[in-house]
Parts: structure tokens; sequence; C-alpha cells
């Protein structure tokens, strides 16, 4: 048996609290962050280093996703000002215009 200095089963469960939370919000749609640290959370525990090297690559990853998406939706945006302003330009009559931008 282990025995940890004083504090340090605090500290970890702390911590696993905070860790399930973030992977609880990783997992939440859209995806959640936490606000802010708890203020005496201390070192993390190295138990539980590779968990957070995990997480952390998880939230770069939701990142990357996230910032995809919204350069995606900025370029259908694009397209859709470019089509009304096209559209405004025009005396025809209003038909329906449909953009495809995956083409």
């Amino acid at each position: 048996m282990t025995v940890c200095p004083a504090g340090v089963s605090e500290a970890r469960s702390s911590w696993t609290e905070l860790l399930d939370a973030m992977e609880a919000g990783l997992h939440a749609f859209p995806p959640a962050v936490v606000d802010s640290l708890p203020a005496d959370l201390g070192p993390l525990p190295l138990a539980l280093q590779d968990r957070a090297v995990q997480l952390l690559r998880r939230m770069a990853d939701v990142e990357a996703e996230v910032a995809g998406q919204q350069a995606e939706v900025a370029r259908e945006l694009i397209g859709l000002s470019a089509a009304r302003t096209a559209a405004a330009a025009t005396t025809a009559p209003n038909v329906p215009r449909f953009l495809d931008t995956r083409a």
C-alpha cells in the first residue's frame, strides 16, 4: 500500500472532477468549455497526467473541427451574399434560387 502525503487524495479528486467536466463539455453539442479553474486546484497529480494529455489532444481536435465548420459557414454566407446582390441587381421576377457550394 502506498501512503500519500496529506492533501494528495483531495487534489486528485479535484483534478478528476475537473477532467470529468472537461470531457463532458467536449461531448456536448455544441462543445462547452470550463469557464474557470478552481483557485485551490494545486499541481496535476502524476497519476492523471496521461489522461490530461489525451484530453488536451481531444480539445485541440475539437477546436480544429469547430474552426473548419466556421470557415465553411463563412464561405456559404459569402455565396449567399453574392447571390442576393446579383438578384437585387436584376428586375426579373422572384424565382427560387438554389446555391450548391459543394459542387
